[in-house]
């Protein structure tokens, strides 16, 4: 039988869904209240999916997502402890999801280019959602130990420029993100907000969305939270003016948000030629229809056996990085430095990097990249 105590938590939970039923917006501790609940498991599942549904349905506020990325960081903070300290600030990438341009998974290959060409990157990877695969399962594939620690990650960042931490992966098994990511397959205020937190003290980074209308909401988010540089891209297509993608486009133009180091948020819109990239056509850099493929597609590309739209899309999103770090002056210069990482070998060996450093079992993790690349009709770079 259920304690007082428990039906007056039960029922307090319960009013904010009915408030949120109706329409009615939570303010900020409210918000971080109620999700550090779910992240606890303390309300039945029942009365957490209600609660994310209703949020989700009504449309979050800036206070909402918020709160949602201010309980997001209490628990991560707790649970999946670990910093950088590099001797350059460090830079995050992730694409929210829930686009309508499926492509090959881009922030993946911009990582690891961006690290090659001397960032310090620390990826977080999450399972794809409603595409055919996501950062995770990219990752796993291309044998980087999706079950390190998370402070092990941080080490390697540090170490060999790029780390990677699963959410879904031993590492953060005891968060309560990754109860609720493993569950969901459908977008909602946990896949905008979640991207937003500091995973590894990070206050750099790139966060694509998959509509426009999220981009203000996401870059005055950042800002609120203490980002010192952010960019907030969505991506479009020539082909399909409705259509987006959580990247920046080689296909169509790209809208913006930028968050500067005084506190600024300025818009922009990019085109493919104004980084020297006749615009390509979506079917060429489509997603597969299989996760294996999609990775395949990738390894090809990042071994430099694969040129065209793909490299174009990956360098792209690479040069943002380096626009964004001040390592370029141009986003035509940022482009070229990708592609020669790409060309002379750099990008490949760079992940081959990561899996020494980071892997719990390098030997293992070099012999499932080597035998990937091989099925994948690329050479391996030794």
């Amino acid at each position: 039988m259920t304690s007082m105590h428990d039906e007056a938590a039960l029922r307090s939970f319960g009013a904010l869904i009915v408030r949120l039923q109706r329409r009615e917006s939570l303010t900020r501790e409210e918000t971080r209240a109620a999700y550090s609940q779910i992240w606890r498991n303390s309300q039945p599942e029942l009365q957490q999916g209600a609660f994310i549904a209703a949020l989700q349905g009504k449309g979050e506020t800036l206070d909402e997502i918020l709160g949602v990325a201010d309980s997001h960081n209490d628990d991560w903070s707790k649970n999946a402890p670990g910093r950088i300290s590099a001797p350059e600030p460090h830079l995050g990438v992730v694409g929210v999801g829930m686009d309508t341009l499926k492509t090959v998974n881009v922030s993946s290959g911009a990582a690891i280019i961006a690290a090659a060409c001397g960032l310090y990157v620390h990826k977080i990877a999450a399972p794809g959602m409603t595409g055919v695969s996501g950062s995770a399962e990219t990752f796993a594939m291309l044998g980087v130990d999706p079950d390190v620690d998370h402070a092990l990650s941080c080490k390697a960042t540090e170490a060999c420029r790029l780390g990677y931490t699963s959410v879904v992966g031993r590492a953060a098994q005891a968060t309560g993100l990754f109860r609720v990511l493993s569950q969901l397959r459908c977008g909602t205020s946990v896949h905008i907000a979640g991207p937003m937190g500091f995973h590894s003290g990070e206050r750099h980074k790139i966060i694509g969305v998959p509509r426009p209308e999220l981009i203000p909401l996401v870059s005055e988010g950042m800002k609120q939270l203490g980002y010192r540089r952010a960019f907030v891209p969505c991506g479009g297509s020539n082909e399909y003016p409705d259509r987006y993608m959580d990247e920046f486009s080689n296909i169509g133009p790209t809208q913006v948000a930028e968050l500067h180091e005084d506190g600024r948020v300025t818009r922009f819109e990019l085109r493919p030629e104004d980084a020297g990239i006749a615009p390509g056509r979506y079917a060429d850099v489509a997603a597969a229809s299989t996760p294996e493929e999609n990775v395949r597609i990738l390894a090809r590309t990042l071994a430099g056996q694969q040129q065209g739209a793909v490299l174009d899309l990956l360098a792209l999103n690479a040069a943002a990085c380096l626009k964004l770090m001040g390592k370029v002056d141009s986003w035509a210069d940022g482009v070229a430095r990708a592609r020669e990482a790409v060309i002379d070998g750099r990008a490949l060996e760079q992940l081959r990097s990561l899996i020494k450093t980071q892997n719990r079992d390098p030997i293992a993790g070099l012999a499932q990249l080597d035998s990937f690349i091989a099925a994948s009709g690329a050479a391996s770079v030794r």
